[in-house]
């Protein structure tokens, strides 16, 4: 692969760094309590919602998956060689994480072929789990983005908080008002190597009409979500980012219909009030400006300016017109505090454990409602080896 820091059009790429914040603003404070999370894989929960029921019939084999230790693309590879399929006939709503116990859907088009999946999970040994649930024919096949949502449960472990830190109020501000709807830091890479590696990639601009690698795309998807994120993060210093103006695009919870406002009527302002609409942020592309108010695109204008360079790079690479909201409001929102131990002392000290649900739209991160509510330490980072914890 090409080394695209020593490219001379990559000349800007250390000062560029240098310049791409990742230290997004919170909404409601920065959190003071702090807690574990992914102490064991089945500490954070995650089910795929499809908002539609598989009908029975046709060339479309759907299976519902529970894995624990494997990431998608892989389980994704290794269906395709069990059962002797080409990867390119199996497809997935969406990706979900490897440190995690997760339940999801693939799809095989496999026509009128029989298969008998109960040797999937010979495959797999431990730490690795991987179970299929459920087999159902339909007639379309499973896009990407082809879900609803997500639903999340999880644990979070060995809490620290003083009574001052008004915990359950902010979980209550959570549940009613929602956060910012950033990308998470998986967006970014581990340690931001997604980015870093962008800026001299999108810097550059696109050197030829090949379509893009995986990795490629995810460099590219990186940036993308950076302007995204720089945007929403100065509207939240400004309170913009829960608020609508005349010329925004809103979109409806419930309905996911979306509609320019041309007025702030009452009949909105309601409905924006108690969380039934929100706003909508374009992501980079030509004739984004159109996707939002002139207040909105502003801000946006500003800091392509002051990234005029890797915002052209950006633009020869001719991504499509999409949008984002500005903010998210878990859905069924729930929890409950129950009394733990903290691991790995010789004297049992009781804590506090977080038993945490909600529901997201799909393309939301639950790390990013996390973020606004506890300092996590994510241990899914560490293994544990003789008594020492070592960074994998």
């Amino acid at each position: 692969m090409e080394e695209y820091t020593e490219c001379k059009e990559s000349r800007n790429y250390t000062e560029l760094s240098d310049t791409l914040r990742t230290d997004w603003s919170y909404a409601w404070g920065a959190p003071t309590v702090k807690g574990k999370l992914k102490v064991y894989p089945q500490d954070f929960y995650v089910e795929e919602l499809l908002g539609f029921e598989p009908s029975g019939a046709g060339e479309f084999l759907y299976i519902l998956i529970e894995k624990v230790g494997v990431n998608t693309d892989y389980l994704a590879k290794r269906i395709a060689q069990v059962f002797d399929i080409s990867v390119s006939k199996i497809s997935y709503a969406g990706v979900k994480d490897r440190h995690a116990c997760t339940r999801q859907w693939f799809c095989l088009h496999v026509l009128g072929k029989q298969l008998d999946l109960s040797t999937l999970s010979d495959v797999f040994r431990m730490p690795e789990q991987v179970r299929v649930l459920k087999e159902v024919r339909h007639s379309k096949k499973l896009k990407t983005g082809g879900h609803k949502g997500n639903r999340f449960v999880l644990r979070v472990r060995e809490l620290e908080r003083q009574d001052s830190d008004q915990f359950l109020e902010r979980l209550e501000l959570i549940k009613r008002f929602g956060v910012p709807n950033y990308f998470g830091a998986q967006r970014f890479g581990i340690d931001g190597n997604n980015l870093q590696h962008g800026l001299g990639f999108v810097g550059r601009g696109r050197q030829s009409k090949r379509r893009l690698s995986k990795t490629e795309g995810f460099w590219l998807s990186a940036i993308r979500s950076w302007f995204f994120n720089e945007s929403l993060h100065r509207q939240v210093l400004s309170g913009q980012w829960e608020r609508l103006y005349v010329g925004d695009i809103m979109q409806y919870s419930t309905q996911n219909q979306q509609r320019r406002v041309k007025a702030l009527s009452n009949e909105t302002l309601l409905a924006l009030r108690t969380g039934k609409c929100s706003p909508i942020h374009p992501l980079l592309s030509d004739g984004w400006e159109k996707g939002t108010s002139e207040i909105r695109a502003k801000v946006i204008q500003e800091i392509i300016d002051q990234h005029s360079d890797l915002y052209k790079g950006f633009l020869t690479f001719e991504c499509s017109r999409e949008d984002r909201l500005t903010r998210i409001i878990p859905v069924d929102m729930a929890w409950e505090l129950l009394q733990s131990k903290r691991s790995g002392d010789d004297i049992e000290t009781p804590r506090e454990d977080l038993i945490l649900q909600f529901e997201l739209p799909k393309g939301a991160f639950a790390t990013t409602v996390m973020r606004e509510l506890i300092l996590l330490e994510d241990c899914s980072q560490y293994e544990r080896s003789k008594g020492r914890e070592e960074r994998r």
